[in-house]
């Protein structure tokens, strides 16, 4: 069975050196009007979401139609407005194999439902794009999996260890049975990813000894923070010969691995974070220094939209899932994430013109993700930007834990720092030089730096990894 399933994958490879990503679209708009059908008839709380819009479900016979009469819906529109059985089709649960937890952040959960047969498909995906990414099939891998307990995935193709946030315990199966394995590809979320670095510094592991990919989700990262743990983890960021790091994003109640990088939109990010300039007539003028990540995305899975655009074209990202044996399909469901859908064509003609015309495009759809639309401070500066100063210098952030809390101040803000387990006192020079790294108040004020020792840090000291960092002293949206 393996033997086929390797021969499975290989023709699905060649077939994808041919993919047309306007066929795809079409194949995708045509996918989105069978489910809103399946979804508006069989699945009682949408039917009872279009009664209360005034949509007829008979009216809905073209992607325009749909975009313009379909209700656009929330988290708490559906979960906890309605018992969980009649947002599934058929109103019930009996087929019901699997359930995957939103984060719970904002104070209300949302839940992805599958079936077994959804399941066993999902385990054939992630086989898939393992293969494309990191040649599992060729090479013996170690995959570990460094998510928050719940988030789990099945692979038949490697060698899966589930550790969840444990440190310790990821540094020791590295040890053991990295050796064994030509590779190991680590799949873990960015705070936490950090800690591994202090970890292994603290332990004194060379990780540049083994081929380490990461593949990292749950929150955005910037361009400095990409540099700084792929040196730290022995990659090379340029060439990206030792080891790849990528991101992965995916929303609970939607699916894993719904956008993630590829080798060509790291690439064109780096780019981006190098020559902003340039690369803005492609991306889109977006705010603040650091440039949104570059994900593709299969059209035939979700329809995604961005509603709500600026004049740059950064609005609010929404996303109907396609896969017509959904148990709990959403349709037109706004994530919370600002995005941007790019031209292909556009970001074709922008490399061009700049002398950069040998890079590779990626064949499926692309779109530039700039992190939550709540992910701003009150002078309008983006979270992600202070995130990512903090890795501007490598020597200030092996000393910080990479937790912070932001509370807002007349001036400015005052920023709490939380230092590594492992750092000493810091003085006001360090202060000063992490002052030096941030983008300033757009209205002219001034921010405050505090530093806390790791164990004095009041915003979390004993951090378990398990829920979502809170980088705000406000109440989030949910």
């Amino acid at each position: 069975m393996r033997a086929v399933d390797k021969l499975m994958r290989r023709w699905q490879l060649k077939a994808m050196e041919h993919v047309d990503a306007a066929a795809l679209a079409r194949a995708g708009s045509r996918r989105l009007i069978e489910q809103f059908r399946r979804v508006a008839r069989d699945v009682p709380a949408y039917a009872a979401i279009l009664n209360a819009h005034g949509v007829s479900a008979e009216r809905i016979r073209t992607p325009e139609d749909f975009t313009r009469f379909c209700p656009v819906i929330e988290k708490q529109d559906i979960f906890g407005a309605y018992p969980i059985d009649q947002l599934c089709v058929g109103g019930h649960l009996r087929s019901l194999a699997g359930v995957l937890t939103s984060s719970g952040q904002g104070g209300r959960f949302a839940f992805g439902l599958s079936t077994r047969r959804q399941a066993r498909r999902a385990a054939k995906a992630i086989e898939l794009a393992l293969e494309i990414s990191f040649g599992t099939d060729r090479y013996s891998t170690l995959l570990i999996n460094a998510l928050p307990m719940g988030v789990r995935f099945s692979c038949s193709t490697v060698t899966i260890a589930e550790t969840s946030v444990r440190e310790d315990m990821v540094c020791a199966l590295v040890e053991q049975f990295a050796p064994h394995h030509r590779q190991t590809i680590l799949v873990t979320d960015p705070l936490f990813c950090k800690r591994l670095l202090d970890q292994g510094r603290d332990r004194d592991l060379d990780w540049s000894r083994f081929k380490v990919h990461l593949v990292l989700g749950e929150e955005t990262f910037g361009e400095a923070f990409r540099d700084y743990v792929v040196r730290g983890f022995g990659q090379d960021p340029d060439r990206w010969t030792a080891g790849l790091a990528i991101s992965s994003m995916g929303v609970g109640e939607l699916g894993l691995n719904l956008f993630f990088e590829t080798r060509e939109t790291v690439c064109l990010r780096q780019l981006a974070h190098r020559q902003p300039e340039a690369l803005r007539p492609a991306i889109g003028d977006w705010q603040g220094r650091v440039p949104p990540l570059l994900f593709v995305y299969d059209p035939l899975r979700i329809f995604v939209e961005v509603i709500e655009p600026d004049p740059s074209g950064f609005g609010a990202l929404t996303i109907s899932t396609l896969d017509p044996a959904s148990m709990l399909p959403l349709i037109r469901y706004r994530t919370g994430d600002r995005a941007r859908l790019l031209d292909a064509t556009t970001v074709a003609r922008t490399l061009s013109d700049i002398g950069k015309a040998h890079l590779s495009m990626p064949r499926l759809p692309m779109i530039a993700v700039a992190g939550r639309e709540s992910d701003r401070l009150p002078d309008g500066r983006p979270l992600l930007d202070i995130k990512d100063a903090l890795y501007l210098r490598h020597d200030i952030a092996d000393r910080l834990s990479g937790a912070f809390r932001i509370e807002h101040e007349d001036a400015g803000c005052c920023i709490h720092l939380q230092t590594g387990a492992s750092a000493g006192f810091e003085g006001p020079e360090f202060a000063s030089a992490i002052d030096a790294c941030l983008p300033k108040p757009s209205f002219g004020g001034r921010d405050r730096i505090k530093i806390w020792s790791h164990a004095q840090f009041p915003f979390g000291q004993a951090l378990d990894y398990e829920r979502k960092f809170d980088y705000f002293d406000t109440p989030r949206k949910p």
